[in-house]
C-alpha cells in the first residue's frame, strides 16, 4: 500500500482532533452562555453530551488503530497537527502584535531611533 496507510493515520488523526476541538467549543460556549441555549442552566443532558466528547475521540482513536495497525504515530502526529497549527497560528498573531510600528534602522536593529523601514 505504500504511503496510503501513513495517509490514511495522519488523516484519521486529524479528523479526530477537529471533530474533538468543534465539540470542546461548543461545550465551553454553553459555559461561558454564548453558544445555543443561553441562559440556561446546563442540566445532566448537557454533562452526558460534554462526557460522550471522551468515549468518542477513544472510540475513533481504537477504532483508528484498529484500522490501520502499523501506523501509530502517524495517527498520534494527526491528533497533534490540529494543536500545533493552533499554537503556530497564535505564535505569529503575538509576534505580529508585538512588533506592530516598530521601525528598523538602516543597520537592522529594531528602535534605533533612526527612521527606516517598517518591520
Amino acid at each position: 500500500m505504500g504511503r496510503f496507510r501513513p495517509a490514511l493515520a495522519l488523516t484519521l488523526g486529524a479528523v479526530v482532533a477537529i471533530v474533538s476541538a468543534r465539540w470542546l467549543s461548543l461545550v465551553v460556549g454553553r459555559l461561558q452562555g454564548t453558544g445555543a441555549g443561553e441562559g440556561r442552566k446546563p442540566g445532566w443532558k448537557f454533562a452526558l453530551g460534554a462526557g460522550l466528547r471522551y468515549l468518542f475521540v477513544g472510540l475513533a482513536v481504537y477504532g483508528a488503530i484498529r484500522l490501520v495497525p502499523a501506523e501509530p504515530l502517524w495517527l498520534l502526529a494527526g491528533l497533534s497537527s490540529v494543536v500545533l497549527g493552533i499554537v503556530v497560528e497564535g505564535s505569529r498573531d503575538l509576534f505580529r502584535e508585538r512588533h506592530k510600528g516598530r521601525t528598523v534602522s538602516p543597520a537592522g536593529r529594531p528602535g534605533s531611533g533612526r527612521t527606516g523601514e517598517r518591520i
